[in-house]
């Protein structure tokens, strides 16, 4: 019964169900929605466990229906896991919540300072402040001159994403822990594990900000694990010299907001590194570089 709502607000105007791809839910700095396309072909077939150990907006968990058996996504940021338990639980009552939020600088600028009281209402003002937000760093109104988007985007379509992951999220447990003791308690020689760290520079949330992450104690937790696992970082010396002995292949892609500003597009690119303890250079090469020679 509880989908029987979800139904009925998915449905055209001609009385057939449209269906809303369950491909992402919010707009999160260092979101791996350009990088993904990358990342898909380098994950093992063979895989008996899946996770997301710095889960962020889930952008690479829901790039497919379903990645393995077991699938887990954690991040230590109690923000993101409440709101992905609230959208796996209950997303009847967020919708409920969310009805009359429309978009306005008032209501954005309360909703900063005032989070609500139970798990539902954060979410629902969390999810408020996050997609109106400017490039969604949730800080300042995002407003727009010529199109429709920013803060004056579409809250039906919000909603039915929501519904659309509720049920992408149907088995896939959610985890609010320090990624080293995620990776202790989850590892095992059929484990995956997608790592996607604040990066040795740039911009960062506050609760795992660039500045103050252990980049050290990730690789010497990652080295010693029986699982696979992939890694996403920016393309710096640190980050070469702490993985020198692993596999590592140099992706470029455009950066962000950064891509819609004036200047030569050579400033408008971001250069990665995706690092294995398998093999993924010959895949990566094949599938990617096989007609530029």
């Amino acid at each position: 019964m509880q989908n029987q709502e979800n139904s009925n607000k998915n449905r055209g105007n001609n009385g057939r169900k449209r269906k809303v791809p369950a491909t992402h839910l919010i707009n999160w700095v260092g979101g791996k929605r350009l990088l993904r396309k990358y990342l898909e072909p380098l994950v093992p077939d063979d895989i008996i466990s899946y996770m997301e150990v710095f889960g962020g907006g889930a952008w690479l968990l829901f790039y497919k229906d379903k990645w393995a058996d077991l699938e887990v996504y954690n991040d230590f940021d109690s923000r993101l896991t409440n709101l992905f338990r609230v959208i796996k639980y209950h997303p009847n009552e967020l919708r409920r919540e969310m009805r009359f939020m429309l978009g306005s600088r008032e209501l954005f600028e309360q909703f900063l300072y005032q989070e609500g009281l139970t798990d539902i209402q954060k979410v629902a003002r969390f999810m408020y402040v996050i997609t109106r937000s400017f490039g969604g760093r949730g800080e300042t109104f995002g407003t727009v001159k010529k199109s429709c988007g920013g803060a004056s985007k579409s809250h039906k379509n919000l909603m039915d994403r929501a519904y659309a992951i509720h049920n992408r999220l149907d088995k896939v447990l959610i985890e609010n822990r320090d990624f080293e003791k995620f990776i202790k308690q989850y590892d095992h020689e059929g484990a995956f594990f997608y790592c996607d760290p604040p990066y040795t520079f740039g911009a960062g949330y506050a609760v795992t900000s660039t500045k103050d992450f252990d980049h050290e104690r990730l690789r010497d937790c990652l080295k010693n694990i029986q699982g696979r696992f992939l890694l996403s970082y920016d393309d710096s010396g640190k980050v070469r010299e702490l993985y020198k002995d692993f596999e590592m292949v140099e992706v470029e892609r455009l950066n962000g907001i950064n891509n819609r500003q004036a200047g030569e597009r050579k400033n408008k690119m971001f250069k990665e590194l995706i690092i294995a303890n398998y093999p993924i250079r010959e895949t990566f090469y094949e599938r990617f570089h096989r007609n530029s020679a």
